[in-house]
Protein backbone atom coordinates (compact mmCIF):
# COMPACT_ATOMS: atom_id res chain seq x y z
CA UNK A 1 0.00 0.00 0.00
CA UNK A 2 1.24 3.45 -0.87
CA UNK A 3 2.31 6.40 1.80
CA UNK A 4 -1.00 8.55 0.40
CA UNK A 5 -3.17 5.48 0.64
CA UNK A 6 -2.48 4.66 4.49
CA UNK A 7 -2.75 8.79 4.87
CA UNK A 8 -6.04 8.54 3.33
CA UNK A 9 -7.41 5.23 5.44
CA UNK A 10 -5.96 6.63 8.59
CA UNK A 11 -7.89 10.42 7.90
CA UNK A 12 -11.03 7.80 7.23
CA UNK A 13 -10.91 6.30 10.62
CA UNK A 14 -9.77 8.92 13.03
CA UNK A 15 -12.84 10.68 14.75
CA UNK A 16 -13.41 13.55 17.52
CA UNK A 17 -12.38 12.67 20.48
CA UNK A 18 -14.59 11.52 23.20
CA UNK A 19 -14.65 13.19 26.57
CA UNK A 20 -13.87 12.37 29.74
CA UNK A 21 -14.89 13.51 33.70
CA UNK A 22 -11.72 15.76 33.75
CA UNK A 23 -10.32 13.91 37.37
CA UNK A 24 -10.30 10.97 35.27
CA UNK A 25 -7.20 9.42 34.00
CA UNK A 26 -8.44 7.76 30.70
CA UNK A 27 -6.95 7.17 28.06
CA UNK A 28 -5.92 9.59 25.71
CA UNK A 29 -6.60 7.31 22.41
CA UNK A 30 -9.26 4.41 22.40
CA UNK A 31 -10.77 2.75 19.61
CA UNK A 32 -13.59 5.47 19.59
CA UNK A 33 -10.89 7.16 18.23
CA UNK A 34 -9.14 5.03 15.97
CA UNK A 35 -10.32 1.65 15.11
CA UNK A 36 -7.70 -0.53 14.09
CA UNK A 37 -9.85 -2.85 12.77
CA UNK A 38 -10.76 -0.78 10.23
CA UNK A 39 -7.46 1.21 9.45
CA UNK A 40 -4.72 -1.80 9.33
CA UNK A 41 -4.80 -4.01 6.12
CA UNK A 42 -5.28 -7.59 7.10
CA UNK A 43 -1.84 -9.54 7.88
CA UNK A 44 -0.95 -12.45 5.21
CA UNK A 45 -2.46 -15.89 4.76
CA UNK A 46 -1.19 -18.45 7.13
CA UNK A 47 0.43 -20.50 5.20
CA UNK A 48 1.12 -19.16 2.33
CA UNK A 49 3.64 -18.06 0.41
CA UNK A 50 4.18 -14.54 1.90
CA UNK A 51 3.68 -15.90 5.39
CA UNK A 52 6.51 -18.84 4.91
CA UNK A 53 8.83 -16.07 3.61
CA UNK A 54 8.30 -13.62 6.99
CA UNK A 55 8.71 -16.90 8.87
CA UNK A 56 12.58 -17.99 7.09
CA UNK A 57 12.96 -13.79 8.19
CA UNK A 58 12.58 -14.07 12.23
CA UNK A 59 14.48 -17.56 11.59
CA UNK A 60 17.50 -15.66 10.08
CA UNK A 61 17.16 -13.05 12.52
CA UNK A 62 17.63 -15.33 15.36
CA UNK A 63 20.52 -17.47 13.95
CA UNK A 64 22.58 -14.22 13.06
CA UNK A 65 21.33 -12.15 16.84
CA UNK A 66 24.40 -12.38 18.82
CA UNK A 67 24.27 -12.94 22.79
CA UNK A 68 24.48 -8.74 23.22
CA UNK A 69 21.47 -8.44 20.72
CA UNK A 70 19.39 -10.83 22.48
CA UNK A 71 20.03 -9.80 25.97
CA UNK A 72 19.18 -6.41 24.37
CA UNK A 73 15.86 -8.34 23.03
CA UNK A 74 15.10 -9.35 26.40
CA UNK A 75 15.78 -6.12 27.94
CA UNK A 76 13.80 -4.15 25.51
CA UNK A 77 10.33 -6.66 26.70
CA UNK A 78 9.92 -3.76 28.81
CA UNK A 79 7.24 -1.23 27.41
CA UNK A 80 8.23 1.77 29.97
CA UNK A 81 9.23 4.97 28.25
CA UNK A 82 11.83 5.06 30.28
CA UNK A 83 13.10 1.92 29.02
CA UNK A 84 12.72 2.31 25.92
CA UNK A 85 14.32 5.75 25.42
CA UNK A 86 16.61 5.71 28.68
CA UNK A 87 19.89 5.24 27.07
CA UNK A 88 18.71 7.84 24.18
CA UNK A 89 17.76 10.56 26.64
CA UNK A 90 20.47 10.05 29.36
CA UNK A 91 19.89 10.04 33.29
CA UNK A 92 18.12 13.27 33.53
CA UNK A 93 14.95 10.83 31.84
CA UNK A 94 14.09 9.33 35.56
CA UNK A 95 10.63 9.06 36.88
CA UNK A 96 11.21 10.74 39.88
CA UNK A 97 11.97 13.91 38.02
CA UNK A 98 9.86 14.20 35.99
CA UNK A 99 6.35 13.81 37.14
CA UNK A 100 4.47 15.22 34.51
CA UNK A 101 6.10 13.37 31.66
CA UNK A 102 5.61 10.09 33.72
CA UNK A 103 2.03 10.78 33.63
CA UNK A 104 2.10 11.74 30.13
CA UNK A 105 3.51 8.60 29.05
CA UNK A 106 1.64 6.46 31.43
CA UNK A 107 -1.52 7.00 30.21
CA UNK A 108 -0.13 6.90 26.10
CA UNK A 109 0.58 3.56 27.23
CA UNK A 110 -2.32 3.03 28.37
CA UNK A 111 -3.54 4.03 25.14
CA UNK A 112 -2.25 1.89 23.56
CA UNK A 113 -3.21 -0.98 25.73
CA UNK A 114 -6.90 -0.22 25.22
CA UNK A 115 -6.42 0.33 21.40
CA UNK A 116 -4.73 -2.70 20.42
CA UNK A 117 -5.64 -5.17 22.57
CA UNK A 118 -9.04 -5.40 21.16
CA UNK A 119 -7.36 -5.28 17.84
CA UNK A 120 -5.37 -8.65 18.02
CA UNK A 121 -8.19 -10.99 18.04
CA UNK A 122 -9.82 -9.64 15.63
CA UNK A 123 -6.84 -10.18 13.47
CA UNK A 124 -6.28 -13.21 15.03
CA UNK A 125 -2.56 -13.68 13.44
CA UNK A 126 -0.47 -16.73 15.77
CA UNK A 127 2.94 -15.12 17.12
CA UNK A 128 6.25 -16.96 14.80
CA UNK A 129 7.20 -19.22 17.82
CA UNK A 130 3.63 -20.34 18.21
CA UNK A 131 3.22 -20.87 14.57
CA UNK A 132 6.58 -22.25 14.11
CA UNK A 133 7.81 -23.89 17.20
CA UNK A 134 10.45 -26.15 15.84
CA UNK A 135 12.13 -23.81 14.21
CA UNK A 136 11.37 -20.04 16.29
CA UNK A 137 12.20 -19.68 19.95
CA UNK A 138 10.49 -17.39 22.38
CA UNK A 139 13.96 -15.83 23.97
CA UNK A 140 12.05 -13.24 25.66
CA UNK A 141 9.09 -13.11 27.68
CA UNK A 142 6.36 -15.09 26.15
CA UNK A 143 3.08 -13.40 25.08
CA UNK A 144 0.11 -15.52 23.78
CA UNK A 145 -1.78 -12.46 22.27
CA UNK A 146 -2.28 -11.64 18.27
CA UNK A 147 1.18 -10.48 16.72
CA UNK A 148 -1.06 -8.10 14.46
CA UNK A 149 -0.17 -5.70 15.14
CA UNK A 150 2.90 -5.83 16.98
CA UNK A 151 2.20 -3.66 20.61
CA UNK A 152 5.78 -2.57 21.70
CA UNK A 153 6.48 -1.33 17.96
CA UNK A 154 2.96 0.89 18.76
CA UNK A 155 4.12 2.11 21.76
CA UNK A 156 7.19 2.72 20.65
CA UNK A 157 6.13 4.93 17.46
CA UNK A 158 3.55 6.46 19.58
CA UNK A 159 6.06 7.62 22.06
CA UNK A 160 8.56 8.30 19.93
CA UNK A 161 6.30 10.88 17.83
CA UNK A 162 5.70 12.78 21.12
CA UNK A 163 9.06 12.60 22.55
CA UNK A 164 10.48 13.81 19.27
CA UNK A 165 8.15 16.72 19.75
CA UNK A 166 9.13 17.28 22.90
CA UNK A 167 13.04 17.08 22.30
CA UNK A 168 13.61 17.90 18.12
CA UNK A 169 17.06 18.13 19.28
CA UNK A 170 17.24 14.49 19.80
CA UNK A 171 14.64 13.31 16.89
CA UNK A 172 17.38 11.16 14.79
CA UNK A 173 18.45 8.91 18.01
CA UNK A 174 14.81 8.54 19.17
CA UNK A 175 13.62 6.82 15.83
CA UNK A 176 16.58 5.17 15.51
CA UNK A 177 15.66 3.84 19.10
CA UNK A 178 12.33 2.99 17.62
CA UNK A 179 13.70 0.84 14.88
CA UNK A 180 16.18 -1.16 16.90
CA UNK A 181 13.01 -1.41 20.10
CA UNK A 182 10.88 -2.89 17.22
CA UNK A 183 13.16 -5.10 15.81
CA UNK A 184 13.90 -6.69 19.05
CA UNK A 185 10.40 -8.31 18.53
CA UNK A 186 11.54 -9.94 15.91
CA UNK A 187 14.50 -11.04 17.17
CA UNK A 188 12.74 -12.78 20.13
CA UNK A 189 10.40 -14.14 18.01
CA UNK A 190 7.54 -12.29 19.53
CA UNK A 191 6.87 -10.95 16.06
CA UNK A 192 7.01 -10.74 12.04
CA UNK A 193 8.71 -7.69 10.34
CA UNK A 194 5.29 -6.76 9.07
CA UNK A 195 3.58 -6.91 12.19
CA UNK A 196 6.03 -4.20 13.08
CA UNK A 197 5.06 -2.18 9.75
CA UNK A 198 1.50 -2.36 11.23
CA UNK A 199 2.81 -1.62 14.88
CA UNK A 200 4.42 1.78 12.78
CA UNK A 201 0.49 2.69 10.87
CA UNK A 202 -1.17 2.01 14.49
CA UNK A 203 1.38 3.99 16.51
CA UNK A 204 1.21 6.41 13.84
CA UNK A 205 -2.24 6.66 13.86
CA UNK A 206 -2.54 6.99 17.84
CA UNK A 207 -0.65 10.23 17.55
CA UNK A 208 -2.14 12.02 15.25
CA UNK A 209 -5.19 11.39 17.04
CA UNK A 210 -3.93 12.16 20.39
CA UNK A 211 -2.69 15.66 19.18
CA UNK A 212 -6.30 16.90 17.60
CA UNK A 213 -7.13 15.42 21.94
CA UNK A 214 -7.42 19.44 24.23
CA UNK A 215 -7.01 16.85 26.97
CA UNK A 216 -3.74 15.47 25.50
CA UNK A 217 -2.39 18.84 24.34
CA UNK A 218 -2.71 20.32 28.01
CA UNK A 219 -0.74 18.16 29.17
CA UNK A 220 2.14 17.43 26.53
CA UNK A 221 2.78 20.95 27.03
CA UNK A 222 3.43 21.02 30.55
CA UNK A 223 5.63 18.05 30.37
CA UNK A 224 7.04 19.30 27.32
CA UNK A 225 7.82 22.45 29.55
CA UNK A 226 9.08 20.02 32.30
CA UNK A 227 11.37 17.97 30.16
CA UNK A 228 13.26 20.76 28.65
CA UNK A 229 13.98 22.43 31.44
CA UNK A 230 15.22 18.85 33.24
CA UNK A 231 18.12 19.44 30.30
CA UNK A 232 18.39 23.24 30.78
CA UNK A 233 16.43 23.88 27.17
Amino acid sequence: MSISRRLLLLACVLVPTATFAADAPAPYVTPKEVDLTRLLPPPVAAGGPADLAERAAVVAAQKAASPERIALAVHDADETVFVIFGGVMGEAFAPAALPLTDRLFARLGDSEDATVDPAKPFFGRVRPYLAAPDEIKPLVKASKSGSWPSGHTTRATLEGIVLAAMMPEKKTEIWARVGEYAESRVVGGMHYREDLEAGRLAGTAMATAAFLDPRFVADFEAAKAELRAAYGL
